[in-house]
């Protein structure tokens, strides 16, 4: 069979990055957490560490678990004190031999050794401010990038220790499939190298070379079985491992099949050239690529939150209408991702406060702290902006107004797989009412239910309910990966 649309060498570094990276392992609930440093626990009173099993600080696209590579934690350690000389505050950043000593063996401490010492949370307020600084972000992203290059090394010889997706390309499943079925395998693939080292995937190939696993349904489904559930009924960490990259796969396979007139279809362009670029690189000066870095955040942001940014690359497809989220934070503090659309101008935020939009062909960044929504009773909705104090508007979206590019309308379900919608998914009339709108092809009604929904105590409790578990889940994920490294000796393409 021949593959008309096949997975390039960048699109798979691309899938390993953002779809196993950002949306698998570098983000919780929709935020981008790999510039700071995190543990996976509590911290009770007096700041007494609570790890859960033996998880230690991490941080990373990647996450790396200091516990588990103590060189890691040191080689940060020796960068922050770099970072720290040249700030105008250097004298309260920088650490005597002393604080330094001790700030490394509390990061290298694994979990069991954090509870056995007793140990009590650092300052991490210092190392966030280093790893949020362009030097911090460069330092992270040199380990991604060498993570990525590990598992998609590919070369000539047969049996030399390889990878699993070397072998995985090697198979007719894999040759044979479309270039999105392609992105599935792969992607589930390097995930499950990277969760469990040697230990799973060879036995999933013996299978797939032997005939018996013939789609990457097949794969997901024996992935699903490798592990029983967790005792709650809560999916295993390999389970939800394959489920979170495939919602990340899932965007990759979007933008690769987005419409030409789509302007994120030229920004993923622009973006897969060298997707291991880094934030920081994509921002230098560049007279060739003036819009590069906004359009390196763009897609990365879109990764973060995946079922949202299907929608959102969906309606830009067809340069339809949607809106999508509230710029100003919540009572809580918290933040929604933004997703506008009207035509082919769009604005975007995440929930980290960062944003991009392009308008009239020109692309920006954005703050969505500067930015108002305004519901107006003709159904339109407007984003104005704070510029020098004159509020103007950035973008006005009226969902009736017609799609710019009609014959795109049935494009996702046949580029990126139909849903199948079963007649009353939810008990919830309302779900229902929208769902059954978007079947029939009814944006309009499906937007107007959707607002009406979003804005009731009901659909704000079910979203925070969804952004709850998925936080949940991905954080036990992290929790079982990290005891599976320390279980394997420290993991197998940690850098």
């Amino acid at each position: 069979m021949t593959n008309p649309n096949p997975l390039t060498e960048n699109e798979l570094r691309a899938a390993a990055y953002f779809a196993v990276g950002v949306t698998s392992e570098g983000s919780i609930a929709g935020r981008d957490v790999a510039y700071r440093l995190s543990f996976a626990g509590n911290v009770g009173a007096g700041g007494r560490m609570e790890p859960v099993a033996n998880s230690g600080y991490s941080f990373g696209t990647l996450q790396i678990d200091l516990g588990q590579h103590p060189d890691v934690a040191r080689d940060l350690l020796d960068r922050y004190q770099a970072w720290a000389a040249t700030q105008p505050d250097r004298a309260a950043l920088e650490l005597g031999q002393n604080d330094y000593s001790a700030m490394l063996t509390s990061l290298q401490r694994t979990g069991r050794e954090m509870r056995a010492d007793q140990a009590v949370d650092i300052d991490r307020s210092g190392i966030n401010r280093f790893l949020a600084s362009d030097d911090g972000r460069s330092f992270v992203h040199g380990l991604d990038t060498t993570h990525v290059n590990r598992v998609t090394a590919t070369d000539a010889v047969v049996g030399n220790r390889d990878s699993a997706l070397e072998r995985l390309q090697r198979t007719d499943l894999y040759r044979n499939a479309t270039g999105d079925e392609q992105a599935e395998l792969a992607g589930m693939f390097m995930k499950l190298q990277n969760q469990a080292g040697q230990g799973r995937w060879p036995g999933l190939l013996d299978r797939v070379e032997a005939g018996t696993l013939t789609s990457s349904a097949d794969v997901k489904t024996a992935i699903d079985g490798l592990l029983p559930n967790q005792r709650n009924g809560s999916p295993d960490y390999l389970q939800s491992g394959a489920d979170n990259t495939l919602r990340g796969i899932e965007v990759l396979n979007a933008l690769r099949g987005a419409h030409a007139g789509n302007p994120i279809s030229r920004a993923w362009a622009n973006v897969v050239t060298d997707p291991l670029i880094g934030p920081v690189a994509a921002h230098q000066p560049n007279t060739a690529n003036p819009d590069l870095g906004v359009q390196y955040d763009t897609v990365r942001s879109l990764f973060l939150t995946p079922e949202a940014s299907r929608r959102f690359i969906d309606a830009l497809d067809r340069g339809a209408s949607l809106a999508e989220g509230n710029p100003q934070p919540q009572a809580n503090g918290s933040r929604q991702a933004g997703f506008y659309v009207s035509g082919d101008d769009f604005v975007h935020w995440n929930r980290n406060g960062q944003g991009q939009a392009f308008i009239g062909g020109q692309w920006r960044s954005i703050d969505p702290d500067d930015l108002t929504r305004v519901r107006n009773a003709d159904g339109t909705t407007e984003l104005k902006i704070n510029q020098d104090g004159q509020h103007t508007t950035l973008l006005r979206v009226d969902p009736s107004a017609p799609v710019l590019r009609a014959d795109a309308a049935a494009a996702p379900a046949e580029r990126h797989g139909a849903v199948h919608i079963p007649g009353q998914p939810f008990e919830n009339p309302t779900l229902n009412r929208m769902f059954a709108a978007i079947a029939a092809g009814d944006d309009v009604g499906a937007n107007r239910i959707l607002r009406e929904y979003a804005q009731s105590s009901e659909g704000m409790a079910f979203l925070q309910r969804g952004e709850q578990r998925l936080a949940q889940q991905q954080a036990e994920e992290a929790v079982q990966r990290q005891s599976v490294a320390q279980d394997k000796g420290g993991g197998f393409e940690r850098a």
